[in-house]
């Protein structure tokens, strides 16, 4: 027959072994996420390498932009420029259309009758 001392060591045991087992499980997460950790590392270095790289590539083409921001806005300045000079002459011309075709309409008329 078992006694009380007998029980008392199975439990602790029982215990020791999950124990170890837990002690396993923790080593195994320490070593993935250490693993983990080490694989962000490399890529977040790798993305820091890649981003070095384009903004080196984009000193030359910030310099060129700079210099072609104020010749584009004075082509953007002459568009419109070019734009209303050919609508006022549009408006210009087809007043000129209308008067004439009013005075041709009286002049054809006065001359028709002076042949009556």
């Amino acid at each position: 027959m078992p006694n009380r001392l007998d029980e008392i060591s199975r439990v602790i045991g029982n215990i020791e072994a999950e124990v170890r087992g837990l002690s396993a499980s923790v080593a195994e997460v320490r070593q993935s996420s250490a693993e983990h950790h080490r694989e962000t590392r490399e890529r977040l270095e790798s993305i820091g390498g890649r981003v070095a790289k384009i903004e080196a590539d984009m000193k030359p083409l910030a310099k060129t932009v700079a210099t072609m921001e104020p010749i584009v806005a004075g082509y953007a300045v002459t568009r419109w420029k070019i734009a209303g000079a050919f609508a006022l002459g549009t408006s210009i011309i087809a007043a000129l259309g209308w008067v004439v075709s009013l005075f041709a309409g009286k002049i054809v008329a006065w001359f028709l009758s002076l042949f009556r």
